[in-house]
């Protein structure tokens, strides 16, 4: 025996002389209705009742595991000296050169010209031109004008090749190179 379904039935109501037919919904949208139903109640117990981790206590412990990492990657108090030094080995100079054209050359120009960001080539400096003032830009940024923190990103060592390499640029006077900015060091 089977049920004969009703079809294109038209329900008595007409408003406006529009007509609305009375079909039931297709079978895969009412199981769909009531997986939503099915997942939400889920969903709420989960979070809510049960008190299970979400998405605040991810980043929480993400945020955690990142503040140990650059704990961790913090200067060794290396000397002035000792980073200048770091421009005289070239192992350094061109491990710098590679993180530096990938990471910095969008703002700094592929050869530190300057384009959005100030031209790392000649003596001016906006935030300090001694190398451990360089490495302190480099390694904490300057987020008012949009420069992130490296540090915890690329950690100590590549960060000492960087400024090794953005040391080496200085007097390399490369075309349309960006107007001073700073003070002069």
């Amino acid at each position: 025996m089977s049920e004969k379904k009703v079809q294109d039935v038209v329900r008595p109501n007409v408003v406006d002389g529009i007509e609305e037919y009375d079909n039931p919904l297709p079978p895969w949208w009412v199981w769909l209705f009531n997986l939503t139903i099915l997942f939400g109640l889920a969903y709420m117990i989960w979070y809510h009742v049960l008190d299970k981790p979400g998405l605040d206590a991810e980043l929480a412990a993400d945020r955690q595991e990142i503040a140990q990492k650059a704990a961790m990657q913090k200067p060794a108090n290396a000397s002035a000296d000792d980073l200048a030094a770091l421009v005289k080995n070239p192992a350094r100079v061109e491990e710098g050169k590679g993180i530096y054209a990938a990471n910095c050359a969008p703002c700094h120009g592929p050869a530190g010209e300057g384009t959005v960001g100030p031209n790392l080539t000649d003596k001016f400096w906006k935030h300090g031109g001694e190398p451990d003032q360089v490495l302190a830009t480099i390694t904490d940024g300057v987020p008012a004008k949009g420069m992130i923190a490296w540090g915890p990103i690329l950690g100590q060592q590549k960060i000492e090749s960087v400024l090794a390499y953005v040391l080496s640029l200085q007097g390399s006077n490369p075309p349309n190179a960006k107007a001073p900015e700073g003070d002069a060091y």
